[in-house]
This record gives C-alpha cells, structure tokens and sequence, in this order.
C-alpha cells in the first residue's frame, strides 16, 4: 500500500511540474498577445497614398507618437522661412491697373493761387446781361470801349497774350474804364495748351504775368479758348477745371453766343443770332470777339445794346462772385 502511494506520488509529482510549465507557456502567450493588441498599426507605405485610396488609410491617433520616432511637425507646403521675402507674382490684371495719375503739377506755379469766392446767383425777375469780348487786345479794341463809354456799359474782356507797348496801353485802359479783365490763353494754341494740364498752367502764368505787368491787376478769372468743353482737351478737362478751381479761379462760358468767330458771319446774323439767344433768358452771357478782324461785330454792337435796353436788360461786367455759366463736364 505505501509502495503505491509513493509511485502515484511521483506520478502526479510529474505532471504537476507537467501542467504547470503548461500554464506558464499558455501565460506567457496571453501576455504577448496583450501587448499587440495595444501596439498601434504600422504607418501606410508609399504606394498606398499614390493609389488614391485615402479613405482606407488608418486615422491619425491624438497619442504621442513612439519613443523611437521624433516628434516633428512639417510646416505646410505654402509656408516659407520668415526671413524669406515673397515672390512677386505678375497676373493679368495685376498689369492691367493703370499707373498712378501724376498731379505733380500742383506743387507748380505758386504764382497762380487767389482768393476764393462766394459765387451770387441771380435775383428773381433780374434780367441782366454780361457782354464778353475774346481774342483782345486788338486795334478794335479801342472802338469797343469808345461805345461802352457812350452807352454807360461795362464788360470783361479775356485776353491773350500780346505784349507790344500798344497793347500794354489798350489793357490798361480797359481796366481804367472800369471794365473787367480775365485771362483767354498768352499763346491761342489749342493744341499746345491743352496738351497736358502742366502745358495749361505754363500758358496761363506767361498770361497773369503780362497782365499783372500792364495793369497792376492781379486776374482772377479765365475762359477756357474754346469753352471749357472742346475737342481738344476731351483727355484732361475734368482735372484741368478741377485743378483751375482748387486754386481760387473761375472760369466763365456762355449761353449766347453772336456767331460773330463762325464762317460766314455776316453784320446781320451777329445782330440777329444775339437778340434771339439772348431773350431766352434773363441772364445772360454774350461771347463776342474783339480780334482785329471782326468789324462786323464792332459795328453791330451799338445797336444791340439799344435793343437790349429796350427790352428790360441791364448790363454789367463779371466778377469772381457772380455765379458761373458753365458746360457741362463729360461722363
């Protein structure tokens, strides 16, 4: 019986060592089982992101990445070092914007600069008229005035640029008569003057200059040859009436005109074209010519001032507070 004892024993002895190296093999197992469960997916090779197959690649965990692996953030594709400069990029529309306006004129001619003025429309039921006179002085000048005298009239007269001794005296005397005087242009040249608002404004004080020289007068009213609207200064007139105001001038167009500068004028229709104009409205301003060349004009004058009596009409000059006739400025 003891014999049996100790056999069994052994036996089991034997297979407890048995069963017990067993479990720790199956242990063993489980353990590193465990850890691949929580060791996290190999990243993607390369071939998987050329596939285009984004959506079966796995996502980005928010755990630190292994310890094996440095942690590196790549900046974007589209960022660059801060000490880099950007490029310069030329597009289409970026060549397209137009460059800056030059105004460099307005830092010229500090000369042209005057005081600038309240602008008086006219009074209710007033009818008044202002006879201008361009292209003067001129030897018909002095028979102009001779009939502003005879006929307690004043005017304006825009000159242009004549600087003989004789037309020094006839400006003179026009402004000792007590009549208005403003600049036209020195030179007459369209062409020249209205080439560049710079061009304009070098005219302009060759003009206030002579003037300022003959009469002692410093001007300060203008019309533009031509009107203030014309076809050769169709590229800068808004800046040119523009700079013109922004120091201090004012410039006067029409709304009668005598004919008297058109082909084929004659004495008649000078006499005719201002009374019909002219009764159209209670204010007036009558573009005449006194270059030496229009007789016509002189000699119809008389007459149109007795027929402007006659219906209603007082006369005066201009000065920079009546209120401006003006066209109107292109789009």
């Amino acid at each position: 019986m003891s014999r049996i004892t100790k056999r069994h024993i052994l036996i089991i002895a034997s297979m407890t060592a048995v069963l017990a190296v067993l479990v720790a093999a199956v242990a063993l197992t489980v353990s590193g089982r465990g850890r691949t469960v929580q060791t996290k997916p190999a990243r993607p090779d390369a071939s998987s992101y050329q596939s285009g197959s984004l959506s079966s690649l796995p996502e980005r965990s928010s755990a630190a990445a292994p310890s094996s692996v440095p942690s590196q953030k790549k900046p974007p594709v589209s960022s660059r070092p801060a000490s880099s400069k950007p490029r310069m990029v030329s597009s289409p529309a970026a060549s397209a914007v137009s460059p800056p306006e030059d105004l460099s004129f307005q830092k010229k001619f500090p000369n042209l600069y005057v005081p600038k003025t309240e602008k008086i429309g006219a009074k209710p039921g007033d009818k008044v008229v202002y006879l201008t006179f361009d292209d003067g002085p001129s030897k018909l000048t002095p028979q102009v005035l001779q009939i502003l005298k005879e006929n307690d009239v004043k005017a304006t007269f825009f000159l242009i640029g004549r600087s003989d001794e004789a037309s020094r005296k006839i400006m003179k005397e026009i402004v000792e008569q007590g009549n208005a005087i403003g600049i036209h242009t020195y030179s007459h040249n369209y062409r020249k003057i209205y080439a560049s608002t710079t061009a304009f404004l070098e005219d302009f004080s060759q003009m206030r200059d002579l003037i300022v020289d003959a009469t002692g007068v410093e001007p300060t009213m203008l019309r533009f040859a031509g009107g203030s609207v014309n076809s050769f200064n169709k590229k800068i007139v808004k800046q040119l009436t523009s700079e013109m105001t922004r120091r201090g001038y004012t410039y006067y167009d029409w709304n009668v005109s005598s004919g008297d500068a058109e082909r084929g004028a004659t004495r008649s229709s000078i006499y005719n074209d201002t009374l019909r104009e002219t009764r159209q409205f209670n204010k007036a301003i009558i573009l005449f010519h006194d270059a030496a060349t229009k007789t016509d004009t002189v000699q119809e004058l008389p007459a149109i001032i007795r027929e402007l009596k006659k219906g209603g009409y007082r006369f005066d000059k201009l000065d920079p507070t009546v209120k401006p006739i003006i066209f109107k400025l292109p789009k």
